[in-house]
């Protein structure tokens, strides 16, 4: 039993699949989004659950594909700066995690072809976009940041590159590219972010903002459905202004910029369900909303117990 609990623990700090509920989310959310449209439609059960099933296999295989591909380029650099990471520290052999590697991208293929065609040529984009990134682009802050908010706004469209709901996308990519840039700048990481920086990635989200929120309006079609009260969208703000506020009180009272990076990393994971439920919320669809808002209370319950069973977390088994 033992060997079995020290296998799993292992598993998970490898591909760090304890911070990937918000990939679960934003996949399910779409997945769901798709299956009701806008009227609160009744989907068949059966491709419900199949597409959903679709969905985690994607979203994790993902996730854990660019935890492990980052861990196996940096296993010479961790063997002096971090020798407790599963590779340098011998928990897991390097040919090992190379074919966890392999395992984990055909699991995202299989995945991704029980939602469609689009949706693979879709997961093997991003799949790409996560070797550019753990190669080049987080070597330089600008470029690292922006490319991670589009990895999480592509993966966001695998279940249905169609979505009329551009803006929850957008949310997403700003949400992920505020907390890396915070992230970086917690954890001190090299190379530093400089005022150019700063600036390439402001840039960076103001030229993707463009493009994600022009393409409706561009071939005629409103930003936000027709017939839905603008009013709806204060809740999607509300979740936008309390995940400001819960972000700067756990800064504020963290510390030091590891626990308070730990704490951002994983509220910010969990808010992905805030931010689906509020979408349903806006659109009426009260029940989806309650789903997401349970999920991201469970998801956020998971991550903590499974950040101290890891030892990925300072401090001991406590909500923060």
């Amino acid at each position: 039993m033992a060997g079995v609990l020290r296998r799993v623990v292992t598993a998970v700090q490898l591909t760090r699949i304890n911070a990937g509920f918000g990939a679960v989310c934003d996949i399910w959310f779409v997945t769901v989004l798709s299956h009701l449209g806008w009227t609160g439609g009744t989907p068949s059960a059966t491709e419900l659950v199949v597409s959903l099933a679709g969905g985690f296999m994607v979203a994790v295989g993902l996730f854990g594909y660019g935890s492990v591909l980052n861990d196996l380029m940096d296993v010479r650099h961790d063997r002096t700066f971090s020798p407790g990471r599963p590779l340098p520290a011998g928990d897991i052999r390097v040919p090992q995690a190379a074919v966890g590697l392999v395992g984990l991208i055909i699991i995202a293929i299989l995945g991704a072809m029980l939602l469609g065609p689009d949706s693979v040529f879709l997961t093997l984009i991003v799949a790409a976009a996560l070797v550019f990134y753990n190669a080049t682009g987080r070597f330089i802050p600008a470029v690292g940041i922006v490319t991670v908010g589009l990895v999480y706004a592509v993966h966001m469209l695998i279940p249905d590159f169609r979505i009329p709901l551009l803006l929850a996308v957008w949310l997403i990519m700003s949400h992920v590219m505020i907390l890396a840039a915070l992230v970086h700048l917690l954890e001190d990481k090299r190379p530093r972010v400089s005022s150019r920086g700063i600036g390439g990635i402001t840039c960076g989200w103001l030229f993707w903002s463009a493009a994600i929120l022009l393409v409706k309006p561009l071939r005629g079609h409103d930003l936000w459905p027709e017939g839905q009260p603008s009013l709806a969208l204060l809740w999607p703000c509300g979740a936008m202004l309390a995940m400001a506020f819960v972000g700067w009180w756990k800064i504020r009272t963290a510390g030091d910029g590891q626990r308070a990076s730990e704490r951002l990393k994983r509220y910010g994971a969990a808010w992905h369900a805030a931010y689906a439920a509020s979408w349903f919320a806006a659109l009426g669809l009260w029940g989806p909303a309650a789903c997401f808002l349970g999920l991201g209370l469970v998801g956020f319950t998971v991550m903590t117990v499974l950040r101290d069973l890891s030892g990925l977390g300072p401090g001991r088994l406590e909500y923060r």
